[in-house]
């Protein structure tokens, strides 16, 4: 497995599905997971083997201009600088040749590498492994991996330097590409990239274990769990929530990211909206235990949305945007309901529905938990392995 974040270091939910499927993988094969830390001192730059369970894990800090996983809070003028390096890093290439040599692996399974370039697709294919390749994100064909424009507004007249971005990233070479929507799927298709290439849709598969007990508290609890940026459309669901002329309801926002003091200024006086932070998987579960509806404001064309079956899983049904690939998980009035992204007036009325109408309320909750049974681990575990197969036996 590569993976520029992986736990502790963690940003989105990418890095999580990682880990999980990388301990799942461990029971029944050998894992090796090769991953970015942040840099502490000179000998960052080497990788050094830890071991996790059954998992080995490499770590080392990819020689640039500073870590990816501080790379929202450097200044702009350095930014294009640290794009240029990272296209195809020297460094990354022979650290983790130097890794793939020792551990021989017999697949190489490759997901968000922004930080790492894609040198560490050249070097698998310099030592005849085939390579998986999982788009998470939009880092083929965007360099900030969003398809945004600074006003946090849809990308559509890309820079040149973009253009010649993904004019590299078509003579990448890769025996299978997965991606977990037919969004991102056809995201990629669009811009002629891989042609050849198998592309199969995986939607990413959430862990078992047993749902929360609902608690019923006497107030409307909604819940919003990723991170806290513009691109998320967090500021959207405030704005929402400050419209809202109930006083039962409240506003659990869990997470953590650069415009959380400034969304926590928006809320400032309404105390019905409550910002937690990052939280531990078992305070996590005591709000999914409250949680009348989650919700899922994003403005930027999602790839998948890990956090909607887990959502599922313990019964909440889903308000989502109109984003990307947010409508194949969310079926409007059957596990929740969907609006057009960034439209605060909409937002408001499903939320007033949803407050108002418990029958219909209870129907998308039940409708949500059997919709979980699409994403059970133990399944795309084995549609995984399957996909592993037929690469490393052609």
């Amino acid at each position: 497995m590569v993976s520029n974040l992986y736990p502790p270091y963690v940003h989105g939910g990418a890095e999580l599905y990682v880990h999980r499927i990388s301990r799942g993988l461990s029971r029944t094969h050998d894992v090796s997971i090769i991953t970015a830390t942040p840099f502490r001192e000179h000998r960052s730059i080497v990788a050094k083997k830890q071991l996790e369970g059954r998992n080995a894990i490499y770590r080392f800090y990819p020689l640039n201009l500073y870590s990816n996983f501080h790379h929202s809070r450097r200044p702009l003028f350095i930014k294009p600088l640290w794009h240029a390096i990272d296209v195809w890093n020297p460094h990354v290439y022979t650290t983790v040749k130097n890794v793939m040599k020792r551990e021989r692996p017999e697949i190489v399974h490759v997901h968000n590498f922004k930080g790492f370039s894609a040198s560490v697709f050249s070097a698998a294919k310099c030592l005849d492994i085939p390579v998986v390749y999982t788009a998470h994100d939009y880092n083929l064909i965007c360099p900030k991996t969003t398809m945004l424009t600074k006003m946090n507004s849809q990308c559509t007249n890309p820079h040149a330097l973009c253009l010649l971005y993904r004019r590299f990233s078509q003579h990448i070479d890769l025996d299978a590409v997965l991606a977990p929507s037919n969004f991102a799927l056809n995201a990629l298709s669009s811009l002629g990239l891989f042609t050849d290439v198998p592309k199969i849709k995986l939607p990413l598969g959430v862990e078992g274990g047993d749902p929360v007990e609902k608690v019923d508290n006497d107030t409307f609890d909604i819940l919003y769990v990723g991170r806290l940026g513009a691109h998320k459309g967090v500021q959207f669901l405030l704005e929402s929530v400050r419209h809202l002329d109930l006083e039962h309801t409240r506003l659990h926002v869990v997470g953590q990211g650069n415009d959380m003091a400034r969304f926590q200024r928006t809320a400032r006086g309404d105390n019905r909206i409550i910002f937690h932070g990052f939280l531990a998987p078992d305070m996590l579960r005591r709000l999914y235990s409250i949680a009348d509806v989650a919700v899922m404001p994003s403005v930027y064309n999602e790839t998948f949305g890990l956090v909607i079956p887990e959502y599922y899983r313990h019964g909440i049904p889903v308000l989502g945007s109109r984003a990307g690939a947010i409508p194949e998980l969310v079926i409007d009035g059957h596990n929740g309901l969907l609006f057009q992204p960034g439209d605060v007036e909409q937002l408001t009325a499903c939320l007033e529905k949803l407050s108002q109408d418990s029958e219909l309320l209870h129907e998308l909750s039940n409708n949500a938990r059997k919709s979980s049974a699409a994403f059970d681990m133990g399944i795309h575990l084995q549609k995984l392995e399957e996909v592993y197969k037929k690469v490393a036996l052609p």
